[in-house]
């Protein structure tokens, strides 16, 4: 799963795939950037390219799944979090993701 809307992070993701894998589009790239990829791997090593855009889950059934590998230690989503910090730091909250010091950052409304 690829959600930095960076093009070059796309096909990476792409390219770590492994045959019969799928790699998954939830970022945003810039609507004038474009992808290349081995057109031969999708057929030669039935690799798949799906995007994913708001309303794509089904919570019902995901969200159960998604607990479960949590649980088993297969998603560990701590490592996604790179800070908490108060509201009132938004700008640098931002800064961070923009240099790409943070992941995924909670902001405290107090």
């Amino acid at each position: 799963i690829e959600a930095s809307g960076s093009t070059a992070a796309l096909a990476g993701a792409y390219a770590s795939t492994r045959r019969g894998g799928t790699t998954v589009s939830v970022g945003l790239p810039h609507p004038d950037l474009e992808l290349s990829i081995p057109a031969v791997s999708l057929a030669a090593e039935g690799r798949r390219l799906v995007g994913s855009y708001m309303g794509d889950a089904a919570p019902q059934r995901d969200i159960p799944r998604l607990l479960r590998l949590w649980r088993k230690g297969r998603l560990p989503v701590e490592r996604l979090h790179s800070s908490t910090r108060p509201l009132t730091e938004v700008n640098e909250a931002f800064d961070a993701l923009a240099d790409g010091a943070a992941i995924r950052q909670i902001l405290r409304p107090h």
